[in-house]
């Protein structure tokens, strides 16, 4: 509810620019998978990202976050900022605090919205997984992702939903699927993970 009423909706009307930058990612998806399987047969080219195939995919991972709109504030309502800024909380008790203040405000301001007509499309999303523990702090995926992930590889607190097992689990709309997919593309740590 919280994110329909962001405007954040699986059934958007696609636009020539949108259906482009989902056949560049397919092409992109395609690149990477054709780099780790060249990576896994070869003792040349051992790494993924030293390959032709990792290069050009990451030309087209450009391409479409450049023609993303900005996403950095798109998802971190003021009315939801926890307490400490992500980047300060360093023990699970902060983190399983934080996300718990985050959620508890949200369920209060969503109670206020009256319940969107949405059908079962557009209710759909993934979760997603995020240990802060195993992050590098490198900034690639708030690169690669216009904002949606922080230089931390947090991702927005508006869809944060439990801390658990020194995990943040988030839900992302389907809408952004593609978008959060960008970030664990060129996560080298694994710190970012659909969860299965």
């Amino acid at each position: 509810m919280w994110c329909a009423e962001k405007g954040l909706t699986a059934r958007a009307a696609e636009s020539s620019k949108t259906n482009r930058r989902r056949a560049l990612f397919q092409q992109s998806e395609d690149f990477l998978r054709q780099a780790r399987d060249r990576a896994s047969r070869s003792w040349f080219h051992s790494k993924p990202s030293a390959t032709k195939q990792w290069a050009e995919a990451m030309t087209l991972l450009k391409e479409i976050r450049d023609s993303l709109e900005p996403m950095e504030h798109r998802l971190r309502s003021a009315a939801l900022e926890p307490k400490s800024a992500p980047s300060d909380l360093r023990t699970d008790t902060q983190w399983e605090q934080a996300v718990a203040e985050v959620a508890e405000q949200r369920a209060q301001l969503a109670a206020d919205i009256s319940a969107p007509a949405c059908d079962v499309d557009e209710s759909r999303g993934r979760l997603l997984l995020y240990v802060p523990t195993e992050s590098l702090m490198d900034g690639a995926a708030q690169n690669s992702t216009k904002g949606f992930f922080d230089v931390d590889n947090v991702p927005p607190w508006d869809l944060w939903i439990d801390f658990s097992d020194r995990t943040l689990v988030s839900w992302v709309p389907s809408a952004l699927e593609e978008v959060a997919q960008m970030g664990i593309d060129v996560n080298p740590e694994g710190c970012i993970r659909w969860a299965d």
